[in-house]
């Protein structure tokens, strides 16, 4: 029997891992293994196997949810269909795309010799962190401050950063 490469192996634990959280979700044995295979070509297309198990799991619980109320809103004779689940899929991996973007943040020459004289207290610990860096952004700008976590001071950076 030939041997399975490394990547199919991984797929297979990946779907064992999403099955086994599609039981914790609600579904028995062989219905977990039906709607796994009922939505897993399609959302491995779109995600990859990028989510982790659980997250799979929920997405496919889901869009298998979304498809029994579309099926039971198509016996009814006033429902109109507004869209596939495909667009669905689509606009949610989108917005897993902007989850995963981040915001950077700097701190100028200037700003870090600000600190440098505001700063008195001195750490006991090996790592000397002793500052939390909180930056907030809004629609005027981003305010900056600086907590020292020894003595709780705050330093209000917002005017530095231009």
């Amino acid at each position: 029997m030939p041997r399975m490469n490394n990547r199919r192996i991984m797929a297979k634990h990946y779907a064992q891992g999403v099955i086994a959280h599609l039981n914790l979700l609600g579904y028995h044995d062989e219905q977990a293994k039906l709607v796994f295979f009922r939505h897993y070509r399609e959302m491995k297309r779109i995600f990859g196997l990028e989510p982790n198990v659980g997250e799979f799991a929920k997405l496919i619980d889901e869009f298998e949810r979304a498809i029994r109320r579309e099926e039971d809103n198509l016996k009814n004779p006033n429902y109109i269909k507004v869209g596939p689940l495909h667009e669905r899929l689509i606009k949610l991996k989108s917005k897993q795309e902007k989850w995963k973007s981040t915001m950077a943040f700097e701190l100028t020459e200037s700003m870090l010799q600000k600190i440098k004289e505001w700063d008195s207290c001195h750490t006991t610990d090996a790592t000397e962190a002793k500052f939390a860096y909180i930056f907030i952004p809004t629609g005027l700008g981003i305010i900056i401050k600086v907590t020292c976590d020894i003595c709780n001071r705050v330093l209000d950076l917002t005017d530095d950063f231009q």
